[in-house]
């Protein structure tokens, strides 16, 4: 991801439309997108590129542990390659520099809330905030004190979330009123971290807590996420949240579609597997070469690059003129890219392709040659599936339907000023 040292989405926005009655018809809320891939002489950081994507497969491999606890079966993309990878602890890749997600505010408890930065992260399912009892590495985070809410529970369930990587939390599960976008969910269960690791400290970790966006099968509290929870309090027709992850005018919006941030109609694939979002992708073309056809893939916020099956990016990247294997510089699956000759790739969804720009394709220059650039898909050979991540979702409008289930997509509108209406109709081509 091409971002500076200092970059921040400082005008990025949460938009929620309300329920007709009871709530406001739009609440914005700031949200920041921290972490960086760069150092500080502008080149790409080997380490925190590694260290990303190991952080998102252990991720990935917790989720299908908790999937088949939850349900009683295997999820069908756990792959045996991708568990023992991340079996043993003390892999080199699993140490945790940065992180990549879009954050903003949340309030807890009454009847004075308590105010949290949360990453958004359509990659996990919980929710989890740092106690006041936490003292380790915890320090400069906001943390939820309990004795201060009237609505506050101790549920007397501890809980313990590892993702392999160095970071992880646990503590003990409470619920208590949220407010998020002006939308007040009771009784919400999250996780109340006693311990954060090194890889949550304020350093590593920008926001003070996570907020999973995906199902309940992922969950390690045994307990409707917060979304889910969320959507069957209010009174909001359409059980949907949207980003459009622009330059210009970023956002999240919940309940309901902003019409300003999509331009034409809403093209939608069926959630083939409720836990993660994960769908089925017709292909992926580079510089008009189908490289890989009808693959699962998952949409996830938490993941900056596009990771790929080991096989299908080697086809990828041999379509792409002066592209060159960067395993010994930057580990394997790695490749660069000509700086001042990106391709452009295609990803296809029911039907319809969807362009990933040459600017989303392009990393960072190399330290040792500045005419070579990080490519953002990168290839691992322990996992049967896609993910993809920001560097895609930045050149899309993405929509998560979660009664239906569904994720839809549509092209991004030129820039324009976003007047805030909302989109009640279905405007989809599916």
């Amino acid at each position: 991801m091409q971002l500076s040292v200092a970059f921040v989405f400082s005008s990025l926005l949460i938009l929620a439309a309300a329920s007709p009655v009871e709530l406001p018809n739009a609440i914005h809320i700031p949200l920041t997108k921290r972490g960086s891939f760069t150092t500080g002489d502008g080149t790409v950081d080997p380490q925190a590129l590694r260290a990303h994507v190991a952080q998102r497969l252990a991720n990935y491999q917790r989720g299908f542990i908790a999937y088949e606890q939850n349900t009683g079966k295997p999820h069908p993309l756990a792959s045996p390659e991708l568990a023992k990878r991340f079996a043993v602890p003390g892999n080199e890749y699993l140490s945790s520099v940065g992180n990549y997600m879009w954050s903003g505010t949340m309030h807890v408890g009454n009847p004075t809330a308590q105010t949290f930065q949360v990453d958004f992260d359509t990659g996990s399912s919980d929710l989890i905030l740092p106690g006041v009892s936490c003292t380790e590495n915890c320090d400069n985070h906001a943390k939820y004190d309990p004795a201060a809410s009237a609505s506050a529970k101790d549920l007397h369930t501890p809980f313990s979330v590892s993702y392999g990587d160095g970071t992880s939390a646990s503590g003990e599960q409470y619920s208590d009123t949220i407010i998020l976008a002006g939308y007040q969910t009771d009784n919400a269960v999250f996780g109340v971290s006693s311990k954060y690791s090194s890889g949550m400290a304020s350093s590593q970790f920008g926001a003070d807590g996570m907020l999973g966006l995906a199902f309940g099968s992922l969950s390690h509290m045994g307990a409707d996420p917060f979304m889910v929870k969320l959507f069957k309090q209010t009174k909001l027709r359409d059980h949907i949240f949207a980003f459009a992850l622009t330059k210009e005018y970023p956002e999240l919006t919940i309940g309901r579609m902003n019409k300003w941030s999509y331009d034409g109609p809403i093209t939608y694939v069926p959630v083939t597997t409720p836990g993660y979002w994960q769908i089925m992708m017709d292909a992926v073309s580079v510089n008009g070469t189908t490289v890989v056809q009808n693959v699962p893939a998952i949409v996830d916020t938490g993941t900056t690059l596009v990771l790929g099956r080991k096989a299908d990016v080697v086809a990828f990247y041999a379509a792409v003129p002066g592209a060159q294997d960067a395993t010994s510089e930057i580990g394997e699956g790695y490749y660069t890219i000509p700086c001042d000759n990106p391709p452009v790739a295609n990803l296809t969804f029911g039907g319809r392709a969807f362009t990933m720009s040459g600017e989303s394709l392009r990393g960072d220059p190399m330290a040792s040659d500045a005419s070579r650039c990080v490519g953002n898909v990168v290839g691992s050979d322990s996992q049967p599936f896609w993910i993809l991540g920001d560097r895609f979702l930045t050149n899309v409008y993405a929509v998560f339907d979660m009664a239906a289930p569904r994720v839809g997509f549509a092209n991004l509108p030129p820039p324009v000023d976003n007047s805030g209406d909302w989109d009640d109709s279905d405007d989809s081509d599916n």
